[in-house]
C-alpha cells in the first residue's frame, strides 16, 4: 500500500485535513481544538493530503513567509503510522516548496521526541526546546 498525496484544493479535502488533525492532536495528544485550527487554515496555508487506498490517513500544511516555508500540522492516523507514510508526506511537501520555489528556507517546530525522524529529512535543531500547547517542541530548519 502507497500514500498518494496531493494538494487539498477542495473544501471536501481540506475538512479531510482537519478531521485527521482532530484525531491526532485534539483526541490523541489533547491539544485544545482553538490552538489547532487558526486563521491560516482557510486563508494561505498549502494543505497536503495523503490517502491509501481511498483513505485519507495524512496531513500536514505550508505556510509561506517571506523566503521561509513553515511545514505544520503533520499528522498520521495512529494505524497508518510506522509504515513510512511521514516520510512520503514529508518529502512531497518538500518537493512542492522546492518546485514551486516558494522559499529559501523550510522550518518546523518538531515535537521533541521526533526530532530524528526530521533529522533524517536533512532538518537541523535551531534554538532551545519550548511548550507547545503542553508539548515539548524544538525549531528545526532546513536550507534549500
Amino acid at each position: 500500500m502507497s500514500l498518494l498525496v496531493v494538494t487539498a484544493k477542495t473544501v471536501l479535502q481540506r475538512q479531510s485535513c482537519y478531521a485527521i488533525r482532530r484525531v491526532v492532536f485534539v483526541d490523541e495528544q489533547l491539544v485544545p481544538i482553538e490552538l489547532e485550527i487558526d486563521e491560516h487554515d482557510e486563508t494561505d496555508a498549502i494543505h497536503f493530503l495523503g490517502s491509501v487506498d481511498g483513505t485519507d490517513v495524512a496531513t500536514g500544511r505550508v505556510v509561506v513567509r517571506s523566503d521561509t516555508a513553515k511545514i505544520q500540522r503533520v499528522a498520521i492516523l495512529s494505524a497508518y503510522r510506522g509504515l513510512g507514510y511521514g516520510y512520503k508526506l514529508m518529502k512531497t511537501m518538500i518537493a512542492h516548496i522546492e518546485a514551486e520555489r516558494l522559499a529559501k528556507t523550510i522550518t518546523l517546530d518538531a515535537q521533541t521526541h521526533a526530532t530524528a525522524f526530521y533529522y533524517g529529512l536533512g532538518f537541523l535543531e535551531n534554538g532551545k526546546e519550548f511548550d507547545d500547547a503542553g508539548i515539548p517542541h524544538i525549531n528545526m530548519t532546513r536550507t534549500l
